[in-house]
Formats: structure tokens, C-alpha cells, sequence
């Protein structure tokens, strides 16, 4: 989900988004890649050859579903 939600406020290359989740660069593929599987990431390369990552609608609606059941849930 923090993946989700780093892409959430902009889309990220690869390496910015290992640093804004505090990941390795070296593990970072290791999860967005079911991610891309399942649809809720996309990846597009810049003319610069830059890879950016950024959430697709479905990814966007996986989020907010979570968010709600996140703030339901009684934490008292």
C-alpha cells in the first residue's frame, strides 16, 4: 500500500520511488512487479528512456477501498 500511496501524490521512476518507500533499489522491482501484474501499477518511458511508475484507475480503487477499511477499523 505504500507503494500505492507514494504513486498516489505523483508518479515516480523506479529509483525515487525505492528512496520515497524506503526500500533497496535492489528489492523495489520485487514488489512493484505483482503490482504491474495485477494491473494496479503502470510503467512508461520517458523520451529520456526513463522509466516512471504510476498507479492505474484500478490501482487508484484498490487504494481507496483500503483507506476506508483502514479508517473503520476500531484502533482504540
Amino acid at each position: 500500500m505504500e507503494i500505492l500511496a507514494s504513486l498516489f501524490e505523483a508518479p515516480k521512476s523506479l529509483t525515487r520511488l525505492a528512496q520515497a518507500c524506503n526500500v533497496n533499489f535492489g528489492r523495489i522491482e520485487h514488489f512493484t512487479e505483482p503490482l504491474l501484474g495485477r494491473g494496479l501499477l503502470k510503467v512508461e518511458t520517458t523520451e529520456d528512456g526513463i522509466k516512471v511508475y504510476s498507479v492505474t484507475e484500478e490501482g487508484y480503487k484498490v487504494y481507496r477501498d483500503w483507506l476506508e477499511i483502514w479508517r473503520r477499523l476500531p484502533l482504540d
